[in-house]
């Protein structure tokens, strides 16, 4: 209990002298100003996302600039609120994507070993719902799980590729999830961020 109390001091200490981990919060104030009247929960159609925080160049992507990258395409079955559903969704790897923007800055503690795999990246909707995807997952020498920011769906192939109409003009695609909770629509934000060092020092 002693413990907990002065760790709880030292992170407010640390948060009121501005030494602290930079916060989501904090990673917004990139004076865009389109970006800055989007911060209420609209829950609108998205038609454009910021990719910022810890890569190399802040990029806003439009359907064209996603159309424009190399696309991948994976058949995914989960389970909704409706019922389980398969489909085959077209789009840009989120490990592609962030490799557009020149991709990851360095975790900012260089003294730890693989301290990439500290970074996570947090996606956020219209409707201000969040998820997360550890860097780990996605890392091409690592899980190299091919999550998707989707597009279109193929569900039909006689029909090719459709573009998504309810969700915004991206959504996330998480292979391998029982579950749709991180299949996040109508996407405004994606940003890598870094876990805080959770060392204990005597």
């Amino acid at each position: 209990m002693r413990l907990t109390r002065r760790i709880a001091l030292v992170s407010l200490t640390l948060s009121m002298l501005g030494l602290g981990q930079p916060t989501l919060a904090d990673s917004y104030n990139d004076n865009d100003a389109t970006f800055e009247q989007q911060k209420e929960c609209s829950a609108g159609p998205s038609d454009r996302f910021r990719l910022g925080g810890q890569v190399v160049n802040w990029r806003t992507f439009t359907l064209s600039d996603l159309q424009s990258l190399p696309s991948s395409e994976v058949t995914v079955s989960f389970l909704t609120g409706q019922g389980q559903e398969t489909h085959t969704y077209v789009g840009v790897l989120l490990w592609q994507l962030i490799e557009s923007a020149g991709g990851l800055k360095p975790n900012p503690d260089e003294s730890v070993k693989n301290n990439f795999l500290r970074q996570y990246i947090v996606l956020e909707a219209t409707d201000c719902y969040q998820v997360v995807i550890a860097v780990g997952e996605i890392q091409p020498n690592f899980e190299n799980k091919q999550v998707l920011v989707a597009y279109a769906t193929n569900d039909d192939p006689s029909l090719g590729p459709q573009l998504l109409t309810n969700e915004g003009f991206a959504r996330l695609v998480v292979p391998g999830d029982a579950r749709g909770g991180r299949y996040i629509s109508n996407i405004r934000r994606i940003y890598v961020l870094s876990a805080p060092d959770f060392r204990f020092k005597r």
